[in-house]
């Protein structure tokens, strides 16, 4: 489900979204007025608007005063997915496409260096810690950190003793994704980093299932 929405919003969010990704609703294409999109999902006026707001941020859409609500061109962010494991590789790069995104592959630390020193578009970076060992994994992430402070990073691990070497270091804070990965969950790491600021939590507090966030005083 997006992040912070209801089981409504949620179905309206995803039929736009995936009408205007297909390409069914091309850019430049008005959308029918609050009203009239209430009446044809069965829904509230406001939820309508929550859903317009969620898809503005994303730069789906765009609202101008006194002409309308309309579809935007879409150049669609790139995500490093870095994971040794073809398996998880591949699971997280579907659920980065399902979501909308672009997903570019490393099968590792040195590959996934050569992307960041080559590409320019990259927002996002997920990536496995025991890539094949902890230490490495913690090193890469650690190197990113220094080297790309202002591109988001999120660590998959397995244990949760897996990033204890970064807690309290300048390379944290970290975004956490537990396995087994849910779709689910990639999606709100994808929204968290890219679309919103991220919530003020406890040390290990978990906002949703697998997903967490570390910070320096973890």
């Amino acid at each position: 489900m997006a992040y912070g929405f209801g089981a409504r919003s949620h179905r309206v969010y995803e039929a736009l979204r995936d009408r205007i990704h297909k390409g069914e609703l091309v850019p430049g294409t008005r959308l029918p007025s609050h009203r009239e999109m209430a009446a044809t999902f069965g829904v509230a006026p406001m939820t309508i608007r929550q859903v317009l707001a969620r898809l503005e941020q994303e730069g789906v859409i765009s609202r101008e005063h006194g002409r309308g609500t309309f579809v935007r061109a879409q150049t669609m962010p790139d995500v490093l997915v870095v994971a040794d494991e073809i398996p998880v590789r591949t699971l997280l790069c579907a659920h980065v496409t399902d979501a909308g995104y672009n997903a570019l592959e490393a099968d590792g630390p040195a590959a996934a260096r050569t992307a960041l020193e080559s590409a320019q578009a990259i927002a996002l970076i997920l990536t496995e810690v025991c890539m094949p060992t902890r230490e490495a994994g913690v090193a890469f992430i650690s190197l990113v950190r220094q080297r790309w402070p202002h591109v988001p990073l999120a660590a998959v691990i397995d244990q949760p003793g897996d990033l204890a070497a970064l807690y309290g270091t300048a390379e944290c804070p970290v975004l956490i994704l537990t396995k087994p990965i849910r779709a689910l969950h990639v999606q709100e790491i994808l929204h968290l980093a890219l679309h919103a600021r991220q919530p003020r939590l406890s040390p290990g507090q978990p906002p949703n299932g697998g997903l967490r966030l570390c910070d320096q005083s973890c």
